[in-house]
């Protein structure tokens, strides 16, 4: 695994395994040693940008971001490319989430999430355990920003509800499950790979040199864009099977990187 430029990760089940929420120390000092080395880091999730940030805290001006599954990414605090839905779409999505018994809408924004909570342990959920930078309005129809990625959160779990909104919106939006509580729709062929080659382009870094850790089908595409997938031995069947190299950790697997480079 030579010339290696850039790694990028998946954070949730792939970086934060078995439900932890903070890092382990050692990837900012691992950060740090890929950074004497030339070598980017990139956190890549469905997470906002303050999210990842505040995540990241210790190294947060050393790395690159790709947030909102590929919607989002920036560099150096620079917004390097965003990815924008139809604005129809997005306010008939709304609707329909909002009109759901079982779920809550999440409109993400560049730096902020926007949120008319049905439930005031909804917004305690985002606020302490997600940790996202949220702002209550009183019509997610009117917003002070593009629509990028729109979510649904199912308190008591998404895998039920995926067919009905894939059935509903699969023609005009990309629709992912992103967690066990979570559904997430990006504009229309968006997925974690756009952003990522977008980056890469930005920073002329060509794919073949880079590394990707990943465990669920959200990361399918931008595993299959890098030059070396690699899988977390946690992950899905179905990426499990598709990428052949597996890792116990990120901070294992980045180690034996640097060994190498």
């Amino acid at each position: 695994m030579k010339h290696i430029q850039l790694i990028a990760s998946d954070i949730d089940g792939t970086l934060l395994l078995n439900g932890v929420k903070t890092l382990d120390p050692e990837i900012f000092k691992l950060i740090h040693e890929l950074r004497e080395k030339g070598i980017v880091f990139m956190a890549a999730s469905g997470r906002e940008y303050t999210n990842l940030r505040n995540l990241f805290a210790p190294v947060a001006d050393d790395i690159a971001y790709l947030c909102l599954n590929g919607c989002l990414t920036f560099y150096q605090n620079e917004c390097i490319s965003k990815e924008i839905m139809d604005t129809t779409i997005a306010r008939k999505l709304i609707t329909i989430i909002q009109n759901d018994p079982n779920a809550e809408v999440l409109v993400s924004g560049e730096k902020t999430c926007y949120i008319t909570p049905k439930n005031q342990s909804y917004y305690e959920h985002l606020t302490n355990t997600v940790k996202n930078h949220v702002t209550i309005v009183d019509d997610l129809l009117n917003i002070p920003e593009p629509y990028t990625k729109i979510s649904a959160y199912f308190k008591n779990g998404v895998n039920e509800n995926y067919q009905y909104y894939t059935d509903m919106f699969d023609k005009d939006i990309t629709v992912q499950i992103g967690g066990k509580c979570w559904l997430d729709c990006a504009p229309k062929d968006v997925n974690k790979s756009t952003g990522f080659l977008k980056l890469l382009s930005y920073l002329n870094i060509p794919a073949e040199n880079t590394v990707m850790f990943g465990d669920n089908d959200n990361d399918k595409q931008i595993l299959q864009a890098c030059g070396y997938p690699i899988a977390m031995e946690t992950a899905v069947p179905s990426i499990y099977k598709l990428i052949p190299t597996h890792v116990s950790s990120v901070n294992e697997g980045i180690r034996s990187i640097l060994d190498c480079n």
